[in-house]
């Protein structure tokens, strides 16, 4: 896992600093505070403070400087400080319909989620964000958003995700001329091409980001990507080079006093000693780290550099403190997990509250008008809530349709490359067999006929290769095809066991895998029998792919279960399989377009989301998964009688 650094990711500084407030005293006092941001967050918390004694009794004001304090305190590690600070400003704002001030509170937010690896809470926050931003027509907001998301996505090992939104970022910043939002979004995309094991790629983006974030004076962003560049380094297996970078990025973290992102950067150095043979010396590196990052109240950071200095201790003949470690290491896994239901809950109490409040204002204010007053401004508000509830719905078709032109746009683009490079190296072949013919023609030596074969031979491989992934386009295109045609068709009534036995032989005839059968009392189901079979066939493929990735063990069998059963108004239809199962966070995605937990090139991920179109909407039923990694997989399919 990358490491997960605290993301400064602020709107413009003018913009962020006094958003919608008038100009004064409590403006010109944000204002100076975002010059401190985010190299000097002690003398921003400073000017933060004594703006919010400014305030008074303006509630905008209040909320305004209070999300300045929580901004101030996350950049200073104090996570739970920021944590309550910034989700009462929220919940203050969002009644006061104040979208700056609200998509500023909502960013300072998810950062600090990331910072207590609460990846989900910040992506709910960031999308919120990023609704927000494109209601404000604000193209720099938006671009910081997708870079917090960018990084984000990283943080949750989807590279495929993070790369949509940095190049999002890094197209929106590049329009606006915008070098620090770059750096910010070159920091996505090397972390994301690193993840998919393009270090050459990802270098290049982390080299650029350093590049613009000295040019920027940014020393933060320039620590990261000095820190991002290490990591490449040691995969690359040059240890040196990557000590040297993590100690350049310490020494400026150490400057700017960002505690949480040392301890990151200690814990790094202590892992790349480690794996150079050097335990004792990752030791002391290691114990500092941990040091800061309980100082820091970091969990996330105390938990890795707990896991690091195991290794260590272990490799270094100390095993009882290794225990010792490991056991602290599991501790504060569990007690996240349990911080981060704690915060969830705060949340919601928090805007629970706001929200009782702003009712019984509102009901208080209607009860001191004329009733005929109060029902004309409730039919106009009904009238407004409809129209922008008829927008909001266009707005999320058009999101959905982005969201899968982006997909595509992004599975085609591979097999695209693959095809142009190898129909280039062709085109160059040939006309390097073409010259020597022209020489033989003329007279010259005879043509070496090794050669010639060398190059016919590389040039029968790589129309080879343009075939397949020709190929490949070909079947993206289809299965994307098969959401228009496929969902429903005409319905007749069919034996669903017989269904069943031709996609297990279409399926899993010939393979290692043991299918177990149970089978119900079951009438005739009316169903489109091509399309559901083809639900069948994907559930199959899928329960296949897992048990094959499934490491043989002894008496490991690979195996699939199929249930049927007669329920009071539907019939169910089981699929198991003891694979490799699904991460829990990953189960609500699998029917999403595109989403794919398979090898790059292995799977479109459009065979799960079709059988999930086809069961609900071409058939009225339900298509649901239970799954953990590691001990395989139920999907559940329901079907009207």
């Amino acid at each position: 896992m990358p490491e997960a650094e605290p993301i400064t990711a602020p709107p413009a500084r003018d913009e962020f600093a006094v958003g919608e407030l008038p100009p004064g005293p409590v403006a010109a006092l944000l204002s100076e505070a975002m010059t401190h941001v985010p190299d000097r967050p002690e003398r921003a918390l400073a000017l933060a403070t004594e703006a919010r004694s400014l305030a008074g009794d303006d509630p905008l004001a209040q909320a305004f400087a209070q999300t300045y304090q929580g901004f101030a305190r996350y950049l200073l590690s104090e996570h739970e400080t920021a944590l309550g600070l910034l989700t009462h400003a929220l919940a203050a704002i969002e009644p006061l319909g104040d979208l700056a001030g609200r998509s500023l509170a909502l960013g300072a937010l998810a950062s600090v989620h990331v910072s207590l690896g609460h990846y989900d809470q910040a992506l709910d926050l960031a999308l919120e964000n990023l609704r927000v931003a494109r209601a404000l027509g604000d193209v720099e907001r938006e671009a910081w958003v997708r870079a917090t998301m960018g990084n984000t996505y990283v943080e949750l090992d989807q590279p495929g995700r993070a790369l949509e939104h940095g190049e999002a970022a890094l197209r929106l910043f590049a329009d606006l001329d915008h070098g620090g939002g770059q750096a910010r979004a070159h920091t996505a995309l090397g972390g994301a091409l690193r993840d998919l094991g393009r270090y050459a790629e990802a270098r290049a983006h982390h080299e650029a980001s350093l590049r613009l974030a000295r040019e920027q004076g940014a020393a933060l962003t320039e620590a990261r990507a000095l820190h991002d560049l290490g990591l490449l380094a040691h995969l690359d297996g040059d240890d040196e080079a990557a000590l040297a970078f993590y100690r350049d990025a310490l020494r400026l973290r150490t400057e700017v006093g960002n505690r949480q992102a040392q301890a990151t950067t200690l814990v790094a150095i202590g892992r790349t000693l480690t794996a150079m043979g050097r335990p004792a010396d990752a030791r002391p590196a290691l114990e500092e780290g941990l040091a800061i990052a309980q100082a820091a109240g970091a969990e996330p950071r105390e938990a890795e550099a707990h896991a690091a200095l195991a290794d260590a201790c272990e490799a270094d003949g100390d095993p009882a403190t290794a225990l010792g470690h490991l056991r602290a290491f599991h501790d504060l896994r569990e007690a996240l997990l349990s911080a981060e239901a704690r915060s969830r809950i705060q949340t919601v109490e928090v805007r629970a509250e706001a929200e009782r409040a702003r009712q019984e204002a509102e009901l208080a204010r209607v009860r001191t008008e004329e009733l005929g007053a109060a029902n004309e401004a409730l039919s106009q508000t009904v009238h407004e809530l409809r129209t922008a509830q008829g927008r909001l719905v266009q707005a999320e078709k058009l999101a959905s349709l982005g969201r899968l032109s982006a997909g595509l746009a992004h599975e085609i683009q591979n097999p695209l490359n693959f095809v142009a490079n190898f129909a280039e190296l062709n085109a160059e072949l040939g006309t390097d067999l073409l010259d020597t013919l022209r020489q033989a023609e003329a007279g010259a030596a005879p043509p070496d006929t090794d050669a010639v074969r060398d190059d016919l031979e590389a040039i029968v491989d790589n129309a080879r290769r343009v075939r397949d992934h020709a190929r490949r386009a070909d079947g993206i295109v289809r299965s994307l095809m098969g959401h228009v045609r496929d969902v429903g068709g005409e319905r007749r009534p069919a034996d669903l066991h017989e269904l069943i036995e031709r996609a297990v032989s279409t399926t899993l005839a010939g393979s290692d895998v043991r299918v177990e059968r149970t089978y119900g009392d079951l009438a005739p189901v009316e169903v489109a029998e091509g399309s559901l079979q083809r639900v069948v066939v994907n559930l199959l493929e899928n329960a296949r792919w897992a048990v094959e990735q499934r490491a043989p063990d002894a008496g490991f069998v690979p195996t699939v279960r199929l249930t049927t059963v007669a329920l009071d108004d539907v019939v169910e239809v089981r699929v198991d399989d003891n694979g490799v199962g699904i991460a829990a966070a990953h189960c609500p995605r699998v029917f999403e377009p595109f989403f794919t937990t398979k090898p790059a090139g292995t799977g479109t991920g459009l065979g799960l989301s079709l059988a999930y179109d086809i069961v609900t909407e071409g058939h009225g039923g339900t298509l649901q998964v239970f799954s953990r990694a590691g001990e395989g997989a139920t999907f559940v399919v329901t079907l009207p009688r």
